[in-house]
């Protein structure tokens, strides 16, 4: 993390969790970037030997695990106050939630 010592015994416990917890996110960001990038040249790398017209696409070589989106279910409470605002902005009425 690269925290010279007195930035270290400066901080409270709290703020050494969240330091430490933003490096870690930091750290799987780069990871990620890394492994994209090197599916990018695979893919690349792969074109040549494609059918003529069909070219290849990086996620059909691998799927990673942040490729799929997680779907979040609306319950109908959700939906139908959602369907009034937008009821709303559509007549032109300014309505808060």
């Amino acid at each position: 993390m690269r925290l010279s010592p007195a930035a270290f015994y400066g901080m409270e416990l709290r703020d050494f969790v969240l330091a430490v917890q933003g490096f870690q996110e930091l750290e799987h960001e780069r990871e990620r970037e890394a492994w994209e990038r090197t599916r990018w040249q695979a893919a690349v790398s792969l074109q040549p030997y494609a059918k003529q017209g069909k070219g290849i696409q990086p996620t059909e070589l691998i799927r990673f695990p942040w490729d799929k989106k997680k779907k979040r279910k609306t319950s109908k409470a959700e939906n139908a106050q959602l369907a009034a605002i937008l009821k709303a902005s559509a007549n032109g009425k300014v309505r808060k939630p």
